[in-house]
């Protein structure tokens, strides 16, 4: 089954809706192109705007070495191939945008080229998540000082362990496993700390109501 998922990126109030954009740059000899296709509207019955579905594509040219043989001779070569990142977007307009994937700065640099606005992986303070919504089913940290310095913790309620609880609740966080009510239904979801938030259970959340989970509840505590 296929998690409902994403990570959040953040952009400056009111940026509106984004458009079809083609940008191409000379890298050297090369021609890098990047592409970004919006595929679908939802709006409301009056017109307005929900969230708009997309892709964005950027070109990438590598460098590797191969082996060339030629009459029994054998050499290593530079070969330059041409590759393609990707990513599905999910834009709420003047609110944030939710990617499906990233590696490095792809696609925030790219979305920001293209709005001319500065687009950024967003951050969650997981610590205050935790501290409003108890009863976490998972949990990641790190950098703690004792004999453990770093773990996942899985279980019904981890933060009231007797052993690993109050280590939770005070270690530097990476990944955290709140489960909040939304919209009539229990919400068990996972959050990093760099910007990711999965649902995982109801495992047939749909996109819509994913938006709304991350602009209703979470995106408080993002920076």
């Amino acid at each position: 089954m296929a998690f409902t998922s994403g990570v959040v990126a953040l952009v400056p109030n009111d940026f509106g809706k984004l458009e079809d954009t083609h940008i191409s740059e000379e890298a050297g000899e090369d021609n890098l192109e990047c592409y970004i296709d919006i595929k679908e509207e939802k709006t409301t019955l009056s017109g307005d705007v929900l969230y708009q579905e997309g892709l964005v594509a950027a070109k990438r040219v590598l460098t590797e070495k191969e082996v060339s043989i030629e009459d029994r001779t054998v050499d290593i070569v530079k070969n330059r191939k041409s590759d393609w990142d990707w990513a599905r977007i999910w834009v709420v307009p003047d609110k944030f945008i939710v990617v499906s994937r990233a590696s490095g700065t792809f696609p925030f640099d790219k979305l920001s080229e293209a709005m001319d606005l500065q687009v950024r992986q967003a951050k969650f303070n997981l610590t205050e998540i935790v501290q409003d919504h108890p009863g976490h089913w998972m949990g990641g940290f790190e950098d703690r000082e004792e004999r453990v310095r770093s773990g996942t913790l899985y279980g019904d309620k981890i933060e009231r362990d007797i052993d690993m609880g109050d280590a939770f609740i005070s270690a530097d966080k990476n990944q955290i496993g709140p489960i909040i009510g939304f919209g009539g239904r229990e919400i068990q979801a996972r959050v990093t700390v760099d910007g990711c938030v999965q649902i995982v259970s109801p495992g047939d959340y749909k996109r819509e109501k994913y938006l709304s989970f991350i602009e209703e509840v979470l995106i408080t505590y993002t920076y």
